[in-house]
């Protein structure tokens, strides 16, 4: 380690490790480091010593903060500055991958759609910048990273702040920003006031790089060079590669042009002339629009090519009056293979970003920009969306855990929608949305069991024991529409509307299925997805009560945004279901599903019956309880209701109906009554289990006012006697009957003694994996995890786990989402639900 890198290392010890150098530039050194509060790979950039002589370091670091405003997902942000050992220092994040000057020296040529995608990408980050004042001087290669083939322009920072804060000093002493080769001709002179086509310019010369293996000029010396850009024109592409399109040749000849009058207008621009179908030789230069002869849409192509125009749409009118039927265009914009799960136009109403899971159930945000159409990352994987405000700035979970449905839970923090550090504000949230202003939110949150509704943070407008989803502040900021389900993760229930106090204004009918929510122009309507003829319908409430269908489609449309110009977002979800069986002596498992929607299957204690929920079609309001022999599959309908467990000897089926209120439920597996048990007043009841003495049940769920928590219920009927403490929602009963083993969002899993006595935690259990059951043996329990195949056994004094069976092992889904896993004595013997949800955005237009 040099002396020099010696003494920038204690200096910055307590914030970064450094760990090597990288490289040395003509203005900084690069250093690798670890950011110790983030635990992530940085680059540090310091000052050469002469540079910040010349600059003045102080100087240098009030200029450079106005890179830290620019956020988009082709510029690499700032991090972090300061000052140390006399000159200043720069961070920001380290890129896995190589420059685009890596690229160059070892393949020379790129192909053209690579040059043309790089160009582009680059243009929208030299274009976002430019509208914010900053201009970057210094394009070339080796600024340009790439990480995982996408480009990120580098160095914003040190070209504009070392100019402004020391131009005229740095002339005086021969030194100067910018490389000749790629310099625009204003720049080679010396000229002070640059403009944004400088930065165009040197694009062009990027982009001739790429295209041809070498920049338009070259020479033996910078003052060689600098003559050939002040007075020699470029050689055209195509008698040097004859595969470049002709409007790719004249727009990267229009970016060339010597005065600047007479290049592109714009960034944007450029990379419009890059893409448009035919062009003059000599383009439209010096224009402030965009070149003509642009291409069909890609996106509208695609359109054609998968036969959406086949959606027969009915469309209502936005204002109150007799329904008409209206002609709406849509245009697929995602054509990927992932769960959407929330999307959002930004303020410009051009630019959209969502939240999607592709392999697993991590989240991650991905933005689409009028200027680049296909998704692009934005933020870091485990990052939910939520909302964004009218002043563009994202509502987002950090560490976002998958809890069940379309549900995470994580950290609420607010990030611009460019990127850049998060802020916290409260921790254990599930959904967010911000008010017109954007300066409050409306939040949901769970709190001893129950689900709460605040507008702003800690003003209950809301409580409830089911839970609440989907909240949408009116555009005048006077109500909130959200979604009322009456059973935890159930996503049947009504659509309201209340006021700032809380007071009710609207209901809508009740439905198997909401999902989403949003609010039209005006607010005088909001708008809901339910589920009608088994599919997702648009229906639009009104704070009059007025509810009527809006967007009738084939697939389930589900509502994500409106503009206030009535552009809709919205996501057509396909997500079957598929139970999924691996019967007593077979090898593989089987499809078990009963036509369209098997639910929460359970299997008796020697895997000889399976019984699970129909929440089809055909299926009742509340859902039935089917039976099935696993050596048979042929079903038989019992009765309403959710099934729970097998009594031990295999002969009931204890299950509950979400009925109003909710009641519990014994079915006969054979020769037998069912009957009903009276287990008192429940406003919810999200969990139920047997005792080995069959004489009790365990009922988990919510007495009228109160937190939820697991009781001891005789089957004869009666009062129950507590066996959790608040906030616990789903419960089972230990092999020998002393114990329950219980979940609280408060508490996580706890061990609880039946007889009394304080409860202790499970150790080893994730806060994403759940208990399927108790082992037979009452030292363990079978354990299934949201995002894994895996079932393990996991022994409750240890805290030591071993696999003992691998879902899908033999025919993996497309996605390995799992749920609602049940286990026999013989853990070879299981059941359990795919769930294959594949998401798809759109925009339309001409609803009004």
């Amino acid at each position: 380690m040099t002396e020099a890198l010696d003494r920038l290392t204690t200096a910055l010890a307590d914030r970064y490790r450094i760990e090597r150098e990288l490289g040395q530039g003509g203005m900084a050194t690069v250093y690798l480091a670890e950011d110790l509060r983030h635990r992530r790979k940085v680059a540090i950039k310091v000052l050469r010593p002469e540079l910040a002589a010349v600059i003045g370091a102080e100087r240098f670091l009030r200029e450079i903060q106005t890179i830290a405003t620019l956020q988009h997902p082709h510029i690499l942000g700032l991090i972090d500055s300061g000052e140390v050992q006399g000159t200043a220092y720069y961070v920001m994040p380290f890129v896995e991958g190589e420059s685009l000057r890596d690229r160059l020296n070892r393949e020379k040529q790129l192909p053209i759609p690579d040059a043309v995608r790089i160009t582009t990408e680059v243009a929208s980050a030299l274009d976002y910048a430019h509208r914010h004042g900053v201009i970057h001087r210094d394009i070339k290669p080796e600024n340009i990273l790439l990480h995982d083939g996408a480009a990120l322009v580098a160095d914003f920072g040190i070209a504009l702040a070392a100019t402004k804060a020391g131009a005229t000093r740095m002339t005086e002493t021969g030194m100067s920003l910018g490389t000749p080769t790629y310099m625009s001709p204003e720049q080679a002179m010396g000229q002070r006031e640059i403009t944004a086509r400088s930065d165009v310019y040197a694009l062009g010369c990027v982009a001739y790089e790429m295209l041809i293996g070498d920049p338009p000029f070259t020479g033996s010396t910078a003052q060689a060079i600098v003559a050939k850009v002040m007075t020699a024109d470029p050689v055209p592409l195509t008698p040097q590669r004859k595969t470049v399109p002709p409007q790719v040749e004249s727009a990267v000849l229009t970016a060339l042009e010597k005065l600047p009058a007479d290049r592109w207008g714009s960034a944007r621009e450029f990379a419009e002339g890059l893409t448009a179908q035919s062009a003059t030789s000599s383009g439209r230069r010096g224009s402030t629009g965009s070149p003509t002869g642009r291409k069909a849409s890609p996106v509208r192509a695609a359109l054609l090519g998968i036969g959406l125009a086949a959606l027969a749409f009915a469309a209502g009118r936005w204002a109150s009056g007799r329904p008409a039927l209206k002609a709406v265009s849509y245009a697929q914009r995602t054509f990927r293979d992932e769960a959407i799960y929330v999307a959002r136009f930004a303020p410009d109403g051009q630019t959209m970003v969502y939240s999607a899971v592709a392999d697993d159930n991590i989240p991650e945000l991905f933005v689409i920009r009028p200027d680049y159409p296909v998704p692009v990352p934005l933020g870091a994987a485990g990052t939910h969306l939520l909302s964004i405000s009218s002043k563009g700035e994202m509502a987002v979970l950090l560490n976002a855990q998958f809890i069940r449905h379309r549900f995470f839970q994580g950290t609420l923090a607010r990030v611009p929608v460019g990127g850049g550090a998060p802020r916290e504000v409260l921790d254990s949230v599930r959904e967010a949305d911000w008010s017109p202003d954007g300066s409050q939110f409306a939040i949901i949150r769970s709190v001893n069991g129950r689900d709460r509704l605040e507008y702003p943070i800690g003003t209950v407008l809301v409580e409830r024991s089911g839970y609440i989803s989907d909240p949408r502040i009116s555009p005048d900021g006077k109500y909130v529409a959200f979604a009322e389900h009456p059973w935890r993760w159930d996503d049947r229930g009504v659509f309201k509307i209340v006021d700032r106090t809380g007071k009710e204004v609207a209901v809508s009918p009740e439905f198997v299925s909401l999902e989403s929510s949003a609010w039209l122009p005006g607010g005088r309507e909001a708008l809901v997805s339910a589920r009608q003829d088994n599919s997702l319908t648009v229906f639009a409430l009104g704070i009059s009560g007025k509810f009527r269908p809006m967007l009738l489609g084939a697939g389930n449309l589900t509502i994500q945004d409106v503009l206030p110009s009535g552009r809709v977002l919205l996501t057509r979800d396909d997500s079957p279901y598929r139970l999924m069986l691996r019967a007593p002596h077979s090898a593989r498992e089987v499809d078990a599903s009963w036509l369209d929607g098997s639910f929460g299957p359970r299997l008796s204690p020697d895997g000889s019956l399976l019984t699970f929920a129909d929440g089809g079609a055909d299926a009742g309001v509340t859902y039935d309880v089917m039976l099935s022999k696993t050596d048979a599959l042929q079903t038989a309908r019992l009765g309403a209701g959710y099934p729970m467990a097998f009594s031990p000897d295999g002969q009931w089926i204890l299950a509950f109906v979400p009925s109003a209120p909710p009641r519990i439920m014994i079915y006969p597996t054979g020769v037998g009554t069912e009957r009903r048990i009276d287990v008192g007043p429940y406003e919810l009841i999200g969990a139920a289990d047997w005792f080995p003495d069959q004489q009790s049940v365990l009922v988990c769920g919510n007495h009228p006012g109160e937190a939820s928590r697991c009781y001891k219920h005789p089957v004869a009927g009666g009062a129950g006697v507590a066996v959790t403490q608040e906030g616990t929602g789903v419960g089972f009963v230990s092999p020998d009957g002393r114990y329950v083993e219980a979940f609280g969002t408060s508490t996580g899993h706890m061990l609880y003694p039946v007889g009394g006595g304080p409860p202790r935690p499970i150790p080893g259990l994730r806060f994403n994996e759940y208990v399927v059951r108790w082992d037979r043996d009452g030292r363990s329990l079978i354990v299934g995890s949201v995002n894994s195949r895996s079932v393990d056994r996991l022994d409750l004094a240890t805290g030591r786990r071993e696999s003992i069976a691998t879902l899908a092992a033999d025919h993996p889904p497309r996605r390995p989402r799992t749920a609602f896993l049940t286990v026999a004595d013989d853990p070879s013997v299981y059941a359990y639900v795919i769930e294959q949800y594949l998401s798809s955005l759109f925009t339309v237009d001409g609803v009004r």
